[in-house]
């Protein structure tokens, strides 16, 4: 830690903490901040504190009750509360305070999710090409769609991706994934090819591989629009994000018999508990797995 971080208040250091050594995306660093900035409002309003140093544990409560109140869902009330005990132990660490106010807290009961997939049959029949539009744009929106789900990136590492991050030679793309860990995928021949025609053909000189139609960095609402707008013609869910696709990926391919570690590291997962909550889905193999399709071109299993 700096000496500059250090002169900082302790969220600001802890911001500073999660951007510079924890290397976070920028989609982390805002979740963090808005819900600590959340909880810092809360205080203020309701106890004319304005730190989240020196609260009491009735203080962290009375907010998990005024979530409940504002009808938040027990997730979205898990997530904040870990925000703060992740700040906590940060500013314990630095000597802020010796204590968890949070220790002890009751949470609202979280209902099992069931993760949603797009099915194999659904996102090869997609990815044929046929309902993405002959422009520019239409070859972007393809190859965002193809990237997602034959390598399984995140969001973040997709707007990321440079277009120097994509090897010809070696047919693998470079990932700048989280704690800034590289990682590098294999991606198909027909991937690169879209990848070379799209290159010629969209506007700007910007080293993002991937741009908006006014030829910017995209941006996550952006990615959302344009998943959600494919899958959901494409499919029966009713909405889609680009983690959707992600455990998709991961669910086909271990469909197919991939070996959990090949996919952990894929995924670029710290941990194969991570990567084992995919497997919940996988009792039984898919009778329709289509050979050829981008989860079959490169061989990993």
């Amino acid at each position: 830690m700096s000496s500059s971080s250090t002169a900082q208040s302790p969220l600001l250091a802890f911001l500073h903490f999660l951007e510079k050594e924890k290397r976070g995306s920028v989609h982390t660093l805002r979740c963090y901040r808005s819900d600590l900035n959340q909880f810092q409002r809360f205080l203020a309003d309701q106890y004319e504190h304005d730190s989240l140093i020196g609260i009491e544990g009735e203080w962290v409560r009375a907010w998990i009750v005024n979530m409940m109140k504002e009808g938040r869902s027990p997730r979205t009330i898990h997530r904040k509360v870990s925000a703060f005990r992740t700040f906590n132990r940060f500013a314990r660490r630095m000597s802020y305070t010796d204590r968890d106010p949070s220790n002890g807290v009751s949470l609202p009961k979280l209902e099992k999710r069931v993760r949603e997939v797009v099915p194999e049959r659904n996102m090869i029949s997609l990815l044929d090409g046929s309902v993405f539009p002959s422009s520019w744009s239409g070859l972007r929106d393809r190859l965002m769609m193809t990237l997602l789900y034959e390598t399984g990136v995140r969001q973040d590492e997709l707007i990321t991706l440079r277009h120097a991050d994509v090897n010809v030679s070696r047919k693998n793309i470079k990932v700048s994934g989280k704690g800034g860990k590289d990682r590098y995928i294999p991606i198909s021949d027909d991937t690169i090819d879209q990848a070379e025609v799209y290159m010629r053909s969209r506007p700007g000189d910007s080293e993002r591989l991937l741009v908006t139609d006014g030829g910017r960095e995209l941006y996550p609402a952006f990615v959302y629009r344009r998943v959600n707008h494919y899958i959901t013609e494409a499919s029966s869910l009713n909405k889609c994000s680009a983690h959707v696709i992600r455990h998709s990926f991961a669910t086909h391919l271990l469909n197919r018999g991939a070996d959990i570690n090949a996919v952990k590291e894929l995924l670029g997962h710290s941990s194969l508990n991570a990567t084992q909550h995919y497997t919940h889905v996988t009792t039984s193999r898919m009778k329709d797995a289509h050979k050829g399709s981008p989860l079959d071109t490169r061989g990993i299993f």
